[in-house]
């Protein structure tokens, strides 16, 4: 399902988080340069609006990734109480995307949509297209 993960490359790297401090710190210069007497109002707005537009995304990200976690785990329980082992192994080979998508079959449809997935190779949107009796999450932003 994922890359192997290891001692050299299991470190969380928030790129973004130090994008959003370098914007951050970039504003705390300009406005104080400002209060010195330097005209530099476009520049801290510019700035502000960096980090804010910055921040959004993280926020997104990490809402996306945290849901994404979330869906995995409800599929393990999900996946322990109706399918077959065999499918249940199956399941966890497949992509991010796949198990997302699965998340909205029902109990009935998912061990042939999951043969399905693996015979054809679906890609979430193929998978989500083919459920038939679809399990709503009104949960997920």
């Amino acid at each position: 399902m994922s890359s192997s993960q290891h001692y050299g490359n299991h470190p969380h790297r928030p790129w973004l988080t130090i994008v959003t401090f370098a914007f951050t710190l970039a504003a705390i210069i300009s406005f104080v340069m400002r209060h010195l007497g330097q005209s530099t109002t476009g520049w801290t707005l510019a700035f502000l609006i960096g980090a804010v537009t910055t921040l959004a995304q993280i926020s997104r990200r990490y809402t996306t990734a945290l849901q994404d976690r979330i869906i995995k785990l409800e599929m393990r329980l999900r996946a322990d109480r109706v399918l077959s082992p065999a499918d249940r192994e199956t399941l966890w080979t497949f992509t991010k995307a796949q198990i997302v998508a699965l998340r909205f079959a029902s109990d009935r449809e998912l061990p042939g949509l999951i043969t399905r997935t693996k015979t054809e190779g679906l890609t979430g949107n193929q998978i989500k297209r083919a459920i038939q009796h679809w399990q709503a999450d009104w949960d997920r932003t």
